[in-house]
């Protein structure tokens, strides 16, 4: 007999962890409809192409993560490594910028695969949670973004994370650095790592934030992206700053923060989370303002800017932060006990109660008293339904009222109403 266990770097989900993961989805939703987003849902696969465009040849993700296959069409097929490009390629081909004149704010979650090793915070099938303003015309609109980010994080209460911020400019602005960089790192080449070495020509942003080195001192002196800015793109950023500030939201300048994506342009920023358990996969929650995907992808001339949480990360952040247990509210307002030899007149009488829109719970295997009412204090059931022989030969149920504890006998054909009047008395 096979002893089949899940994929490496996937995970199950059930319990009280499973219950956590479902607040917050539902806390996020929530703080969504807060700042007026809808909702987009995306296939979880694409024609390859869609991601290489976006985010970029050069990036880790095409380089070393991507699922992809071809299918029985001979089509190059991936599985999404993120949410955005798919979100891009959706509102483009239905055009939906086109059918309103404002800017277009939706929201989107889901499964991302990347083949990465697996380790805490880090597993090849994991869940997005982003957020795209497209055809924006505002610069506030990034100060907006990085405002829903950390809303979400003060109603979960988490405290041990900071915010860092980057502006990498226009394209034509990081064209300039990165020439720069070129130049620069030519006369470190027998200190870079390998990987580093193969970014050196292609995309040496990848060589600041590179986990090994990065933190090299020769890395942190390098040029700059400020000595490439445009007037503009300054006074832009100090802007962004100032307004942070104003707020009193407490933020650092990381001027190495590049991101892993390609297709960022101007503002980019991360939650970083500065707990133990997320040690090396620390970032929570990233984004930034993408000022050409759209029109690369097929659309019209169009900025966006978004982020997404990485609902893993969050979920490991919010356990370590806070002790309690979220109970979801999945209990029964109704449990049903069955005493009698014939199960079809309990679930019939539950079928019966479910289609006037109560919660009730049946267990046809319980057939002892004691065992139903301890099921009946598992599910926090407020009223219990005893089915015995004696008072459904006179089509009677005995109805146990569990926050008054009083006992009565109820006519079936009354029941509906007296199940209403006794919740309501209840609550």
């Amino acid at each position: 007999m096979n002893n089949f266990q899940k994929p490496r770097g996937t995970i199950d989900y059930f319990g009280q962890e499973l219950t956590n993961l479902k607040f917050l989805e539902d806390t996020i939703k929530y703080i969504a409809h807060l700042y007026g987003y809808t909702e987009i849902r995306t296939p979880i696969f694409e024609h390859t192409e869609v991601f290489i465009r976006s985010v970029g040849q050069t990036s880790d993700i095409v380089t070393k993560e991507i699922y992809n296959f071809l299918d029985k069409g001979g089509r190059n097929i991936a599985l999404r490594p993120e949410g955005t490009a798919g979100v891009i390629r959706a509102v483009n081909e239905n055009k939906l910028l086109q059918k309103q004149n404002y800017p277009l704010r939706i929201y989107y979650y889901g499964p991302v695969f990347r083949y990465e090793r697996p380790q805490s915070g880090r597993a090849r099938q994991f869940h997005q949670f982003g957020f795209e303003i497209l055809n924006t015309k505002e610069m506030m609109d990034d100060l907006d973004v990085i405002l829903l980010s950390q809303t979400v994080l003060n109603i979960l209460k988490l405290k041990k994370y900071h915010l860092e911020i980057n502006c990498i400019g226009s394209i034509e602005s990081r064209n300039k650095w990165i020439e720069a960089l070129k130049i620069y790192f030519s006369d470190y080449k027998d200190q870079l790592s390998n990987d580093s070495l193969n970014r050196l020509n292609t995309n040496p942003l990848r060589i600041l934030d590179d986990k090994i080195d990065g933190a090299k001192d020769f890395v942190k002196n390098a040029p700059k992206i400020k000595t490439f800015l445009s007037k503009k793109e300054l006074q832009d950023f100090e802007i962004l700053q100032q307004s942070l500030k104003s707020l009193k939201i407490d933020f650092k300048v990381n001027e190495s923060l590049v991101r892993g994506l390609d297709y960022y342009t101007d503002t980019v920023f991360e939650f970083i989370s500065e707990l133990d358990e997320l040690k090396g996969q620390s970032t929570i929650c990233a984004g930034g303002r993408y000022n050409n995907l759209i029109h690369e992808l097929g659309g019209i001339e169009a900025q966006g800017v978004g982020f997404a949480f990485g609902l893993e990360r969050l979920l490991i952040q919010y356990q370590t932060e806070t002790s309690n247990n979220i109970i979801y509210d999945n209990n029964s307002e109704v449990c049903i006990i069955n005493l009698i030899e014939d199960t079809f007149v309990a679930e019939s009488i539950a079928y019966m109660l479910r289609g006037f829109n109560f919660s009730v719970y049946y267990e046809p295997s319980i057939k002892k008293i004691t065992q139903g009412f301890k099921l009946a204090e598992k599910r926090q059931a407020k009223v219990i339904l005893i089915i015995a022989q004696n008072e459904i030969n006179n089509n009677e149920v005995i109805l146990k009222n569990q926050i008054t504890m009083e006992q009565t006998k109820v006519n079936i054909n009354n029941l509906y109403k007296t199940l209403e009047k006794t919740l309501k008395n209840n609550d």
